[in-house]
């Protein structure tokens, strides 16, 4: 049977921050992915400096930023083309030191993956259990009954985790709501400023606009995403999520409807968006769980990849300093479990007022965003993406 120092099982990104981070630590480390290879997911991210930082600290900041678009300010506006606010984030980042930069989640992905290098991830390998032995460490099981050894185990195999579902089989997730739409299409002039974020408000929607850097032949490449309710597990007929945002967004204010129309039908995904509520723990013995395996959350604050990154970090940076593998992981827990907790609840008192139907609530709401002062909403994020993670 196989050996390895620590069993990494989830090849996304907070799975693939970990293996980086662990190896520069001088750990032995082996990622198991469940997907047969990699493939391009038409999906942005937003990396605020909270995980700019932890870039950094891997020495990556500069090709992760080279291979996206810094977003410097958001403007929010009404469905019809009334600005409701702008929230000029570059004095925050230049405060912190970090960009906030928004790129293709496949192209971090192959950052990373080039970074850690050949031989440390193996894919179609879909992990069915694992058995914590007598004498410490672990056993890990997969399809087909292939067995590694290890000492602990890191579980960042998503909302679904085989490694969740052992540890606490009674969890499950829950429906934020909503439906996401997003796609991603290459422009041949700037449809919006450069650096800068379009949120626009309908009824019950948020339809969102951003840069993704240079596209193919001098084109510009934008990613949008639309928010919507929706019951949980729909489905759009074969060929139709571009008209089905289409009936969503029409009449909209340019460029909604010219960016959708201009993206291509196999270019837009949907997915509906779910979450977890804070677990009673996070692992027991030589096992533990790292981003949204432990704490998945709404996007509502675009925290999702940013909190998984500082996972990783953070119990690199613990298993390094700490010898005893079970202590470091249990205090780990203890400093990722509240952070990731008020994120998470901050992300869905963001979303609550975002999705109103009501013409009431949403006079309300859009008198609430002219009204409120830029430097309330960034006092906020400071205390979110400005946060001492490694302290």
């Amino acid at each position: 049977m196989q050996s390895r120092g620590v069993i990494i099982i989830g090849g996304g990104l907070g799975g693939l921050c970990a293996a980086i981070a662990l190896r520069q630590a001088g750990l032995e480390v082996a990622v198991y992915e469940r997907a047969e290879a990699w493939r391009p997911v038409g999906a942005g991210l937003s990396l605020w400096p909270n995980a700019m930082r932890a870039f950094e600290a891997l020495g990556l900041s500069r090709e992760v930023a080279g291979a996206g678009a810094a977003w410097r300010e958001t403007v929010m506006h009404r469905w019809d083309g009334k600005v409701l606010s702008r929230l000029p984030m570059d004095e925050l980042c230049r405060e912190l030191g970090q960009p906030t930069v928004v790129v293709l989640r496949s192209e971090l992905q192959q950052v990373l993956l080039r970074a850690l290098g050949p031989g440390v991830v193996h894919l179609g390998a879909a992990c069915t259990g694992f058995d914590v032995e007598d004498g410490g460490g672990v056993r890990v099981t997969f399809v087909g009954g292939q067995q590694v050894r290890g000492d602990c185990l890191i579980g960042a195999d998503g909302l679904r985790s085989a490694v969740r579902q052992q540890l606490l089989p009674d969890v499950r997730s829950r429906y934020g709501g909503r439906t996401s739409w997003r796609g991603v299409v290459n422009v041949a002039s700037e449809v919006i400023p450069e650096g800068t974020q379009f949120e626009i408000y309908g009824p019950g929607a948020r339809f969102g606009i951003c840069h993704l850097g240079r596209g193919s032949e001098g084109t510009r490449r934008m990613y949008w995403f639309l928010l919507s309710p929706a019951p949980e597990g729909g489905r759009d007929a074969e060929g139709s999520h571009r008209e089905v945002v289409l009936n969503q967004v029409r009449g909209w204010m340019e460029p909604v409807e010219s960016l959708v129309r201009a993206t291509l039908e196999a270019d837009i995904l949907r997915t509906d968006i779910h979450y977890l509520e804070p677990l009673p723990k996070w692992g027991e013995g030589p096992v533990t769980l790292l981003g949204d395996s432990a704490h998945a959350m709404v996007t509502d604050m675009a925290q999702g990849a940013c909190q998984a990154i500082e996972d990783a970090l953070v119990l690199a940076k613990l298993l390094r300093e700490e010898p005893d593998r079970v202590r470091a992981l249990r205090t780990y827990e203890s400093k990722r479990r509240p952070r990731t907790a008020r994120v998470s609840e901050l992300s869905l008192k963001a979303g609550a007022i975002r999705y109103v139907r009501n013409p009431v609530a949403r006079w309300a709401r859009d008198l609430l965003l002219q009204a409120l002062p830029p430097s309330v909403a960034l006092r906020q994020l400071r205390s979110v993406v400005g946060y001492d993670f490694l302290a």
